[in-house]
């Protein structure tokens, strides 16, 4: 059919189908769709995201300490979009009896006063991918005052932070407040925590020592806190203890079996009673689903995650899926729940989107069994952890393979151009202190810093200064 024809079909003879999300699943679900039904103006394709790109999360601890830049990890999500439509708005609610969704956009977020306008579509087949947010387990002291790493806003803030820090330690005079300054906490001992206090810990160290003269080195003081008893419990044993061995030759410290209980924008309480004085807290504690999922008229786990059976579909309720971060899907292989990785949520997206094909065309559904290829962590500078296709591998090596796993997995040539330029040049040059100002959007700011530095929960415009 050609594309002209498209207006001569009635709106009741086409198939609508819907995506919400567009992180990894939600990505991967619209491109095969769009690929299977390119030529088939039939089928209605719609995605939903609040944002307009598609941000490669596993990369955002190298934002964060500047050895990527940040537009090389973002791709616009109209560039995945071929004929399908594309809303960046919020997704409001589910209306799984009238087949609808509402949507909400913004039309001017200068001020508190922005203007919401809502929006209904309808859809025949509806596709979930609501990812998550950070769960702070009900602590409201540590949400307000950490940083989390879940945005591309959050990277470039958390950056802008630390240099802060360094520069405000720089000129201080008195030691126990220099030493606060310069004291990094980041809970969290799974992928996102390791990887982060790993990128965190070298740029601290880089930057004291090329520009920071005035500071002691021995004035820093990285430390990486989580409650269970070790780290990347995802590995096994070895590769685990080989993990903190290696964070602690990096000047990494690591307390175990001590969660925190709560947090100031001076000091971090843990629940044994210690107290760390410092004014970086990095939470990297985990995820739980958004409130919209957790509300929805279907079945839910204890966390609030949806309920899907073996075809990825919302049980009891018909031509619904739903798949990444906002589902609990038990892996038959080890009798847990799938982590949420990336990994695990491009190869949902291959099933939904079989699925959905086979649900329109005919054909036969298959059910999700995936056992995974392998596991890497990258724990600071050239030095890795990981088991892929079931051999254990460290240092070096996994952290080699670590990237070019990731970049042959990036969505463009150009992006994959660029973040390898990114790494070239790191190799040869001194890390980059520029400090950037960071302007709210559209959200209510606080102050973290000692600096002029705002903070907002939202994305950001920046400015060199």
């Amino acid at each position: 059919m050609k594309k002209s024809d498209e207006s001569s079909i009635e709106v009741k003879d086409r198939k609508r189908i819907l995506v919400l999300g567009g992180g990894f699943a939600g990505i991967t679900v619209l491109k095969r769709l769009e690929n299977k039904f390119e030529n088939d103006f039939t089928i209605d394709i719609s995605m939903v995201s609040k944002d307009n790109f598609f941000l490669f999360t596993p990369m955002l601890p190298e934002v964060a300490s500047g050895m990527i830049e940040t537009r090389h990890i973002v791709t616009p999500v109209r560039a995945f979009c071929k004929r399908a439509r594309f809303y960046e708005a919020a997704v409001r609610s589910i209306d799984f009896q009238k087949r609808q969704v509402t949507i909400s956009n913004v039309t001017d977020n200068r001020n508190e006063l922005a203007n919401w306008h809502d929006h209904t579509l309808d859809y025949d087949y509806l596709v979930m991918s609501l990812g998550g947010e950070t769960n702070f387990f009900g602590m409201e002291d540590v949400k307000k005052y950490s940083y989390t790493m879940k945005s591309l806003g959050d990277a470039i803030v958390l950056r802008n932070h630390v240099i802060d820090m360094l520069e405000q330690a720089s000129i201080e005079q008195d030691r126990e407040l220099r030493q606060s300054l310069m004291t990094f906490v980041v809970v969290g001992g799974g992928f996102a925590g390791v990887e982060t206090v790993g990128e965190l810990n070298a740029l601290v160290r880089d930057a004291v020592r090329d520009f920071y003269h005035d500071i002691d080195i021995k004035d820093v003081r990285v430390v990486l806190v989580d409650a269970m008893d070790k780290i990347l419990p995802e590995v096994s044993a070895d590769l685990s203890k080989f993990a903190t061995q290696k964070l602690k030759e990096s000047g990494i410290e690591i307390i175990l079996q001590s969660p925190v209980s709560s947090a100031t924008m001076y000091d971090v309480k843990l629940k044994d009673g210690t107290v760390i004085a410092t004014h970086t807290l990095v939470w990297a504690g985990g995820v739980t689903p958004e409130k919209l999922v957790k509300e929805l008229q279907c079945e839910h786990d204890k966390s609030g995650r949806i309920i899907v059976d073996g075809y990825l579909e919302v049980k009891g309720i018909g031509d619904v899926y739903a798949l990444g971060d906002c589902v609990s899907i038990t892996d038959p292989h080890t009798g847990r729940p799938y982590p949420p990785t990336a990994q695990n949520a491009v190869e949902e997206a291959k099933v939904v989107a079989n699925n959905l094909i086979s649900a329109i065309r005919g054909g036969s559904k298959v059910s999700f069994n995936y056992k995974s290829r392998g596991i890497m962590a990258q724990i600071g500078k050239r030095k890795g952890v990981g088991i892929l296709f079931g051999i254990k591998t460290h240092g070096l090596l996994a952290w080699m393979i670590w990237r070019a796993y990731y970049l042959t997995h990036l969505p463009t040539l150009e992006k994959k151009l660029r973040v390898s330029t990114d790494w070239f040049i790191d190799l040869f040059f001194k890390p980059d202190i520029t400090r950037l100002k960071i302007f709210t959007e559209n959200q209510e700011v606080q102050t973290k810093s000692f600096s002029d530095t705002v903070i907002s929960k939202d994305e950001t415009k920046s400015e060199t200064t």
